[in-house]
């Protein structure tokens, strides 16, 4: 309990210091946090999501290959539109990968391979609906990028049985910090790249960005101690606790 006063309180005065870290800074991911490996019935919400928006807009587009293509089979108008959300994912996972490897350290160690992944889920789809035209395979594969683009990146397990919201919240703000802190390094150095090295402009900037990389790597750090309290290592740490 008292750590988690010192946590909020420390919280406290950063949202008081940098109010706009905490304004428009969103993550796209750990969405759902829970804990070990199966969490209940808080294990199905992200599939039951991902049927409902990506299955369904899959139909969807499906149906509508079908109607502006009317000779194109059925398994190919299908096998198409599967290919475009999974093709969509491609898009929008490196995209948040960089949010996670600039606010999470473990994290981004566990999924910077993703983009592979998927990659090897494409070239397979791609495959079955030239050569193989199977819907068993399809499904499969469907369901490995549901996972891989999408169900990864919206919950994050492996907490702690002792582990409870408040920190999880902690965490999760600490890691929008981080992010905002990195963003506005980047902002520093685009800015630094126009101005006149001799001005007073350039040496204020060179301080912001010498001020928000240290607090980068403060907050960095901090999230790095924070998972490793909140959370299993691995795989094997959490069956080893188990037994």
């Amino acid at each position: 309990m008292a750590q988690n006063k010192q946590a909020a309180l420390y919280l406290q005065q950063l949202k008081q210091q940098y109010p706009a870290a905490f304004k428009r800074n969103y993550l796209f991911y750990s969405q759902l946090k829970t804990k070990g490996i199966l969490d209940e019935l808080k294990e199905l919400l992200p599939w039951i999501l991902a049927a409902m928006i990506f299955v369904s807009f899959s139909m969807m587009i499906g149906q509508a290959i079908e109607t502006y293509f009317p000779n194109m089979s059925d398994f190919r108008a299908h096998g198409i539109a599967v290919l475009s959300i999974m093709l969509f994912f491609m898009l929008i996972v490196p995209l948040v990968i960089k949010q996670i490897k600039h606010s999470s350290i473990s994290l981004y160690q566990s999924l910077k391979n993703t983009p592979f992944k998927l990659a090897i889920v494409i070239l397979l789809q791609l495959l079955n609906i030239a050569f193989l035209q199977s819907t068993f395979v399809q499904s499969v594969l469907f369901f490995f990028a549901l996972s891989f683009g999408f169900v990864r990146f919206y919950k994050e397990n492996l907490f702690k049985s002792d582990s409870n919201s408040e920190q999880y919240y902690f965490l999760q703000e600490t890691r929008r910090i981080c992010y905002w802190s990195y963003k506005q390094m980047l902002k520093a150095k685009l800015q630094l790249k126009v101005c006149n090295a001799h001005s007073l402009e350039y040496k204020s900037l060179s301080e912001q960005l010498t001020h928000f990389q240290n607090l980068h790597i403060q907050m960095l750090n901090q999230e790095h101690q924070l998972c490793k309290k909140l959370k299993h290592h691995n795989i094997e740490n959490y069956l080893d606790e188990l037994l």
